[in-house]
């Protein structure tokens, strides 16, 4: 898969008043990269009525929340709406319409903003908006809160979870790396009683380093010794610690394991990170060659609680 420039950016837009920092991030990429941002507003589907009525309904919502739309543009441009930015109100399904028309437009990332919280018994239980649309989408997403990056990216901080492929995560920190002239920073976790460069976390993360400084980029490693405790909460916390614009994050697929840790993961980051957080998209682990299994292999061996796994690695 060729990575693409991110030319074309989906913006999902509330209307609500809290879509203001995904837009303002998405100014951020239009500024640099001379992207084309389509700003989405969803209208949930009312109860149906006759085709006839229902139709009548749908296009004077529509035309009321674009009028809004446009509005809203036009105070970030002195009353204007800029020849790259398409405006677009749809009726539907929220996460199904976006990823919908990221996919079928072929959209190269969306931006989506992450404010909203759980308060109730039953929302621990409820799958997030957000949640689904990282979990579903095929092209990256990134994911904002208080914080964008309006200085730039300049560091970009990339947990590895050990028992997974990072094909892709590697070769999107080259590529996002060259873009944005950023330092590259790899955090691992070591949960396990074992001597640091004996590890996998050690081993892995110091090979992906060693291939991103090849292609011209600055790169450190950081290693989260956490004996005993869970590899990706480390990681989480890892991430709470370090400076960094942006966290890039791998997709669901290509799992060594399915634990459904990755997962989880994702949503730690998601809710927890105040820092924006980059998801692959879930077809993303298909696609590039393995980079971490050219040439000769040995086998490198850890321990998953009570499973022990040998793990092909570079030499």
């Amino acid at each position: 898969m060729k990575v693409r420039m991110l030319k074309r950016i989906l913006v999902p837009i509330s209307l609500a008043g809290d879509g203001e920092s995904a837009f303002r991030q998405a100014l951020f990429f239009r500024r640099r990269l001379s992207s084309r941002i389509t700003l989405l507003h969803v209208i949930p589907p009312s109860l149906r009525l006759t085709n006839v009525i229902q139709t009548d309904i749908d296009k004077n919502l529509q035309a009321r929340a674009m009028v809004r739309l446009v509005r809203f543009v036009k105070i970030h441009f002195k009353g204007k709406v800029p020849d790259n930015m398409e405006l677009r109100v749809e009726i539907g399904q929220h996460v199904s319409i976006i990823n919908e028309i990221a996919k079928e437009e072929k959209f190269d990332l969306i931006i989506i903003n992450k404010n909203e919280k759980r308060h109730g018994i039953a929302d621990k239980f409820r799958r997030h908006s957000a949640e689904k649309i990282v979990g579903e989408s095929i092209c990256p997403v990134l994911t904002v809160k208080h914080q964008w990056t309006n200085r730039g990216v300049r560091d970009i901080l990339v947990p590895i979870d050990i028992v997974r492929k990072s094909r892709d995560l590697l070769k999107w920190s080259i590529f996002l790396g060259q873009l944005m002239n950023a330092r590259i920073h790899i955090l691992a976790a070591l949960t396990v009683k074992i001597d640091l460069e004996r590890s996998l976390a050690y081993k892995k993360a110091n090979l992906m380093k060693e291939i991103i400084e090849k292609e011209g980029l600055e790169c450190k490693v950081s290693i989260e010794v956490k004996e005993a405790e869970n590899r990706l909460e480390a990681l989480v916390m890892g991430a709470k610690n370090k400076a960094a614009d942006l966290i890039l994050v791998q997709g669901h697929q290509e799992m060594i394991f399915s634990d459904g840790q990755t997962e989880r993961l994702h949503i730690e980051l998601l809710h927890k990170s105040v820092k924006p957080v980059m998801f692959l998209g879930v077809g993303q682990e298909n696609i590039f060659t393995d980079l971490l299994r050219s040439g000769n292999t040995n086998s490198v061996t850890c321990e998953k609680g009570n499973l022990t796994n040998a793990i092909e690695l570079n030499n």
